[in-house]
């Protein structure tokens, strides 16, 4: 009897765990015949280093505040080495991924500068303008940044050397919501790694 009075005992345990998160009483019989109270109860989900509970159901990353510092600084080093270098960005049409003759002309000169500094590597960022859902824009930007590292790999460029990055509608260069602006957000653009 006593082995079976334990076992109603763990599965009633069970069921108090998964009817409620504030806790559960139960009652026992000892084996003197008198009933103990019991409570178990159940503490809030594990939060992780880096993220910040939010409520019951959200979990937001973080950034430590050095980590993003540094990010932000690389950032900035890699835009100062690109913008001496000459290379161009790609556009282009709406909902689109397709490289257009003006975005063709342009990598065939940046493959020319990634063929004369052999030891360069790049980060080919996929963007675009504010037009859609999140999910869709990082989609369509990583096609994008595809589309171009392809065809600089078709035109001889070591894979290696071209890394992919989407943003999505996360990062435009224009603000403002019309198409000339929409049209300067849509693109593949090329980035001198740093490191």
């Amino acid at each position: 009897m006593s082995r079976a009075c334990q076992t109603i005992g763990a599965v009633m345990m069970a069921g108090c765990l998964l009817v409620s998160v504030q806790g559960c009483n139960k009652s026992v019989e000892g084996t003197s015949g008198s009933k103990t109270t019991e409570q178990a109860v159940v503490k809030a989900p594990v939060t992780l280093p880096g993220e910040e509970r939010v409520s019951d159901d959200i979990v937001v990353a973080k950034a430590e505040p050095e980590a993003a510092r540094q990010r932000t600084e690389e950032m900035r080093q890699e835009a100062a080495a690109t913008a001496g270098t000459g290379l161009q960005d790609v556009f282009f049409g709406y909902d689109s991924w397709t490289i257009i003759d003006s975005g063709k002309q342009a990598l065939g000169a940046d493959a020319q500068w990634l063929k004369a500094n052999g030891g360069k590597a790049l980060t080919i960022e996929g963007h675009c303008d504010e037009r859609g859902t999140q999910a869709y824009n990082l989609v369509l930007g990583e096609r994008r940044a595809k589309a171009v590292r392809s065809y600089l790999t078709d035109m001889g460029i070591d894979a290696k050397r071209l890394a992919v990055a989407s943003y999505g509608k996360d990062r435009p260069f224009c603000r403002d919501h019309n198409e000339d602006c929409y049209q300067q957000n849509r693109r593949g653009h090329l980035v001198l790694r740093v490191k």
